[in-house]
């Protein structure tokens, strides 16, 4: 009786051990960085575009409270193509979906104004298309949180950024 106690707590014990260390390496990372480290950028016929190391719009947003984001710094302002489980875009029937937006950030680098501007291409390299552009100053990756005390969406990690 008393082996029979032992081992039900030692088989819980170590359960218990084995789903808190793989749900914590879950939620730890759930992309493949090199969906996201940036190799080259430009601008062609008026189109923004990036390439990655690895698979251009690879990974996608496991969690709803997370958005995936490949950025486009240009003289008509910011660009983002994002992946995420929120519902806010006409350019596609599902948000998980890679599509387009302008966007404004504020001094805590949080969205303060987004709209349906640009169109997302998303296969060998990212572009985003219908920007009227002929620039682009900067390009980031980065992963943004979606706040559920007061629904304000913050860049929480710029995962790669080039010049």
């Amino acid at each position: 009786m008393m082996k029979a106690k032992t081992a039900i707590v030692l088989l819980v014990t170590i359960s218990t051990i084995l789903i808190l260390g793989s749900s914590n390496a879950i939620a730890q990372k759930t992309y493949n960085e090199a969906d996201f480290k940036i190799k080259d950028f430009g601008i062609k016929d008026g189109t923004p575009w990036l390439t990655v190391e690895g698979k251009a719009g690879g990974s996608k947003p496991g969690n709803a409270s997370q958005i995936y984001a490949y950025a486009f710094v240009t003289d008509k302002g910011i660009f983002a193509v994002v992946s995420h489980g929120v519902e806010d875009s006409a350019e596609v029937a599902n948000d998980t979906q890679w599509h387009a937006h302008g966007v404004t950030l504020d001094e805590k680098n949080c969205v303060s104004k987004l709209n349906d501007d640009g169109d997302a291409e998303v296969n060998d390299m990212v572009k985003v298309a219908n920007t009227n552009a002929t620039k682009v100053d900067k390009v980031m990756t980065a992963v943004l949180g979606i706040n559920n005390a007061d629904a304000s969406v913050c860049v929480e990690k710029v995962i790669d950024s080039k010049p």
